[in-house]
């Protein structure tokens, strides 16, 4: 008789860029130096509102906005005219967290002074603080252009592309901004996880150094020098790493995952389960911790928590159609076949083509006698993934088990090729063979099944 898998082999799904569930914290600067404000109030303004203005900046640089508002408002009221008094009004209102005002302020700045840079760049901040991407990038991009060097739009600018994953375009503001403004802790974080994502990674490892070394409180740094350690093959100082992240914040769940990770890997399952726990509990708003947790409780064969893990995570996200795969692979091992089936067509239903859902289906129905249904669907599955071994494994069986020995041979000889170390596979070959009176084949065949199963065996001893 043929040798029953555990379900776990079906266990496939799509794992989340670690990157991308690590959330990037982008602070943009507002520059408050007299060189921001003075390339318009010298020479253009008469001398007593220059000298108002000049004490305005001084209060706002001294963190006195209230007195730098009042002087600023009575500018506006004397001379409403003049782009500077709307450009450090601006400033003073944006800090407050008056965002419309402070836009009026800036544009009113800029239809006074189109070629007021330093006001394009404080837009530019107050677009990018308020969601408005696009036009943060323009207004930026237009100032690094008339000023390569223009310090507050190259820090801004690289951070904001940062932000945006574009580390590309990131990589050389950012390069460049740390030679404007060294040792700066921001700079030195998003250069990092630019060069870490554009594959440089002594450079990234250096700029994250140097970024952890400023700052006592950050996790964040340790959290992606463990990734490139991880990267690197260094496994024992990626969860070094990853545990100094959790020392400074004991929340931090991409850390607990990636110990996860790092345990499982190391096949260190009941390790694992106790980091993956850590990290839903910390954040369940990600749909890869469900599933590292309910593989793992599989893996351990607790088919049981695997299937709570499971019905929480396809609760959580419905229209997921993974998620309700997910349940009818832990329902299946727990022998709840009406429950797999139910999720599995909920999932087909959100996903037609879901192949693992159209292979583990078509395998439950095999098993229940409906073999017109379940044939239908392992084909459906190989003609939309040739390379699935499940599919093709269980379809050989159904083939074989109807005597149906000339179609099961390709379809066995498939599955062999994709997974040579499956003993099923060779025992189902073995009968093939023998019922097509290919002696020489069969008994190949069964010396690699036997040999196959025995390893199997002393494994699991």
């Amino acid at each position: 008789m043929g040798v029953k898998r555990c379900s776990v082999d079906y266990f496939k799904f799509r794992l989340l860029s670690t990157l991308k569930i690590a959330q990037l914290s982008v602070t943009l600067f507002l520059f408050l130096t007299n060189a921001c404000f003075a390339e318009s109030i010298q020479g253009r303004t008469q001398d007593d509102t220059a000298s108002q203005l000049r004490q305005a900046a001084a209060f706002l640089q001294a963190g006195r906005n209230d007195e730098a508002e009042v002087i600023l408002r009575k500018v506006i009221a004397d001379a409403p005219r003049n782009p500077d008094a709307h450009n450090l009004l601006g400033i003073i209102l944006d800090q407050q967290g008056k965002a419309a005002e402070a836009e009026r302020e800036y544009r009113t700045s800029l239809r006074l002074n189109p070629n007021s840079l330093s006001t394009l760049a404080n837009l530019g901040v107050l677009l990018a603080r308020s969601n408005r991407e696009s036009e943060a990038v323009e207004a930026l991009e237009t100032v690094v252009k008339a000023a390569p060097n223009h310090p507050q739009a190259t820090i801004n600018l690289g951070l904001l592309y940062a932000a945006r994953h574009d580390y590309e375009r990131a990589a050389p503001l950012l390069t460049r901004a740390n030679q404007m403004q060294p040792h700066t802790f921001d700079i030195l974080y998003h250069l990092g996880i630019a060069w870490f994502n554009l594959k440089r990674l002594d450079d990234a490892a250096n700029a994250l150094k140097e970024a952890a070394s400023l700052s006592t409180t950050a996790a964040d740094p340790y959290y992606f020098l463990g990734m490139i350690a991880f990267e690197r093959g260094e496994d024992e100082a990626a969860g070094e790493l990853w545990e100094k992240a959790l020392t400074i914040r004991p929340n931090y769940a991409q850390a607990s995952f990636m110990l996860g990770e790092l345990l499982q890997k190391h096949q260190r399952y009941d390790s694992a389960k106790d980091y993956y726990e850590r990290a839903l509990q910390q954040d369940s708003s990600q749909p890869v911790y469900y599933a590292r947790l309910g593989a793992v409780y599989m893996l351990l064969k607790n088919f049981g928590a695997a299937l709570a893990v499971f019905k929480r995570a396809a609760q959580t996200f419905p229209k997921d159609a993974d998620m309700h795969y997910f349940v009818a692979l832990a329902a299946r091992g727990s022998g709840d076949f009406d429950l797999a089936q139910s999720h599995l067509r909920q999932a087909l239903s959100l996903q037609p083509n879901h192949v693992d859902a159209l292979s583990l289906l078509g395998a439950i129905l095999s098993d229940r006698g409906d073999v017109a249904a379940a044939e239908k669907l392992l084909r459906r599955a190989i003609v939309f993934n040739d390379k699935l071994f499940n599919a093709y494994h269980d379809l050989g069986r159904l083939l074989v088990r109807g005597h149906r020995y000339d179609e099961a041979l390709p379809i066995l000889q498939r599955a062999a090729t994709l997974n040579s170390n499956d003993a099923d596979v060779h025992y189902q070959l073995f009968l093939t063979y023998t019922r097509l009176k290919r002696k020489d084949d069969a008994d190949r065949e069964l010396a690699s099944y036997k040999l196959l199963s025995e390893r199997q065996n002393s494994k699991s001893n």
